[in-house]
């Protein structure tokens, strides 16, 4: 890709940010070793703070190829092996499973969560898919937190502590850890699509740390993507390449140990997005480039300003003809999952898709705007319209869509 200058990257920024009316957004591009970073907007909203390039966020799920890489390091001793269960837990998937989103469990516990600690709550049960382990890919973040805890009781000590230890501190990561050092507040809108966003929760449940619980900057995540683009740190190139491997796939994507595998602009890219409590976030890494891109936003609708920012930056996603598919009926109905109800109609050559979410920390139910699908492949479908555009989902056997990653079976 072409040179990016600050200014052209300041410009972007801003743009995508007031578009979408998001709060504050950071970002940064590392090519060839060189680092461009932007910034845009405030802190938190009625407050005087500007977001600035070293501005601290949650990063949510960007936190996964963290966890990943803090396993790789054990397996790397002969400490953890990634073909079997994770030491001292009770479920039956493979760490390696587990890092792949294949363990047949569901994303979250099957009860709300209390500030119980990681080793604590994974001695309870959790919530099965009706797949079992290595069947179908299913977004899960409980899967990350039985690593974990195979990961503490392996060493010795705490989740917390190896990550620091192995991961952190070797990388030079400063502002990079579970507690952020005078971050920006997350915002979430007042309703589904609106623009106007109000200050979001804080409380994060501590047994949730590995699947999302860091907290870091622009410029220590473009120094984490700089180490799987072939820097040294603490993983081997062998590491970093298993780590980049598919090890399942889902609609429009790979996944590996933590990683996201997708197509942009005709290039392979290693990725992951995250989303919690009013903060988006999304680290890209395009390795036959070296070229890597961080972006962190204060708006439960930041991911749309962050895809307007890689599609002016030459980053977007390939795009996919149409195509036609036979008898759409046979996608039509009711379907339910953990975190929620998808209502599924054909129309007009495509999909109407009504979605309504259970929020895991509060439980409140969410019903979102309508959204349209036009078909992509035979069982594959992309979001057409609104802040999910481009976002895409299937029907991997009859009786199940995995949509918004994870799987659901028909009523």
């Amino acid at each position: 890709m072409d040179r990016v200058s600050p200014e052209k990257l300041a410009d972007v920024a801003a743009e995508a940010r007031e578009r979408w009316s998001v709060p504050g957004l950071a970002v940064g591009l590392l090519r060839d070793g060189e680092i461009v970073m932007a910034a845009d907007g405030q802190r938190k909203l009625g407050r005087p703070e500007p977001v600035t390039s070293e501005t601290v966020f949650r990063i949510a799920s960007i936190t996964k190829p963290f966890t990943a890489t803090l396993a790789m390091t054990l397996v790397q001793e002969g400490l953890l092996a990634l073909d079997e269960p994770p030491p001292g837990t009770q479920v039956e998937a493979t760490v390696r499973q587990l890092l792949s989103h294949q363990g047949g469990l569901a994303a979250e516990w099957p009860e709300p969560l209390d500030d119980s600690g990681l080793l604590e709550l994974t001695e309870g049960e959790p919530e099965r898919l009706p797949v079992g382990p290595g069947e179908l890919f299913s977004y899960c973040n409980s899967g990350f937190w039985f690593v974990a805890a195979g990961i503490a009781r392996t060493l010795g000590t705490s989740f917390e502590d190896a990550m620091r230890a192995r991961v952190i501190e070797p990388l030079g990561l400063t502002s990079t850890g579970f507690e952020g050092a005078d971050p920006a507040r997350g915002h979430e809108q007042v309703e589904p699509g609106a623009n106007e966003h109000a200050p979001a929760g804080t409380w994060y449940p501590a047994g949730r740390t590995a699947s999302g619980g860091l907290w870091s900057s622009v410029p220590d995540l473009l120094r984490f993507a700089a180490h799987h683009l072939g820097k040294p740190g603490p993983l081997t190139a062998s590491s970093v390449a298993e780590m980049q491997r598919a090890c399942t796939r889902g609609p429009g994507f790979g996944y590996g140990l933590g990683w996201f595998l997708k197509r942009r602009r005709g290039r392979g890219a290693v990725e992951h997005p995250g989303s919690v409590l009013g903060f988006q976030s999304l680290l890209t890494l395009v390795p036959e480039e070296q070229v890597a891109f961080a972006a962190l936003a204060n708006s439960s609708r930041g991911s749309a300003a962050i895809r307007d920012v890689l599609g002016d930056l030459g980053l977007a996603e390939d795009r996919v003809p149409s195509v036609e598919t036979a008898d759409l009926r046979r996608f039509a109905g009711r379907y339910r999952g953990q975190e929620g109800v998808v209502q599924v109609t054909p129309e007009n050559g495509g999909l109407r898709v009504e979605r309504t979410e259970i929020d895991p920390f509060s439980e409140e139910t969410i019903v979102l705007p309508a959204v349209r699908a036009r078909p992509i492949g035979d069982r594959e479908f992309e979001i057409v319209d609104g802040e999910w555009r481009g976002e895409r989902f299937d029907f991997p056997r009859p009786g199940f869509v995995c949509m918004d990653l994870r799987l659901l079976q028909l009523e």
